[in-house]
């Protein structure tokens, strides 16, 4: 199942940040599609492919000290319309 993350940091941290970033390692069972930093804030935008959402988990676990992380579960938008016969 896909997946956007959006994960947000405190002004002042982007630094931190970029760092934990440059080192992060993908958990098993989580593949990142792709990731798109917005320009105007500290956000990142991360859409994953998970086979078990524990992978969640521990891909979010080291990063609760430095900022926000919102999970949202995503479809295609042409899939999701095959799905409701439109």
């Amino acid at each position: 199942m896909q997946f956007m993350s959006i994960f947000t940091w405190e002004p002042g941290r982007t630094g931190e940040v970029m760092e934990m970033r440059a080192v992060e390692k993908t958990p098993d069972g989580m593949i990142v599609i792709n990731e798109w930093i917005d320009l105007g804030s500290n956000m990142v935008f991360r859409l994953v492919e998970v086979e078990d959402p524990a992978a969640l988990l521990k891909a979010g676990s080291p990063w609760a000290d430095l900022g926000y992380t919102e999970m949202h579960p995503v479809m295609e938008a042409q899939e999701a319309l095959r799905h409701l016969g439109g």
